[in-house]
């Protein structure tokens, strides 16, 4: 059960890096492809940023149960494996403060598609990149965490 723990939180870190990567680079293209206009812009937006969120749960929540099976692993230090149980906390509790807080007040300014967006879009937007950047930049950190090698136990100091 360790072992699928470390797997688990392993693939589920990792892959969310990757998948947020992805999306980035594709949402801004999106968006700044100068044969869209804000109709076709404001309609991408409402459609990929719930399945980014989605992804973004489903992997988080996989990462915490592997972090409740790695605190068990003798080979990662207790330290080690708190530290990422925190910053995975941190990450899914950055997700659910963006998504609440900025990306629904967001998407009701943009709603209907094509629609003007009113004054406080802008800083809207720019608190959303910058949360974004952060969770992106944490959970980079989380990965290499859980991805440095464990401790042999059949290694002997020389």
């Amino acid at each position: 059960m360790q072992s699928f723990s470390l797997v688990l939180i392993r693939f589920c870190l990792s892959a969310w890096v990757g998948a947020a990567v992805i999306f980035v680079i594709t949402g801004v293209q999106d968006v700044t492809f100068k044969h869209f206009d804000s109709l076709v812009r404001d309609q991408l937006i409402s459609l990929h940023f719930p399945v980014y969120y989605t992804i973004a749960w489903v992997l988080l929540v996989g990462s915490i149960l592997g972090c409740l099976g790695i605190r068990k692993i003798k080979e990662i230090s207790r330290f080690r494996s708190n530290l990422i149980f925190c910053l995975v906390l941190i990450i899914l509790g950055l997700s659910l403060i963006d998504y609440f807080w900025i990306y629904t007040p967001l998407e009701s300014m943009i709603t209907p598609p094509g629609s003007p967006r009113p004054a406080e879009f802008r800083s809207y937007h720019q608190a959303s990149k910058y949360i974004n950047s952060l969770n992106i930049l944490l959970t980079v950190v989380a990965a290499i965490l859980v991805n440095l090698p464990t401790k042999n136990q059949n290694q002997t100091d020389a």
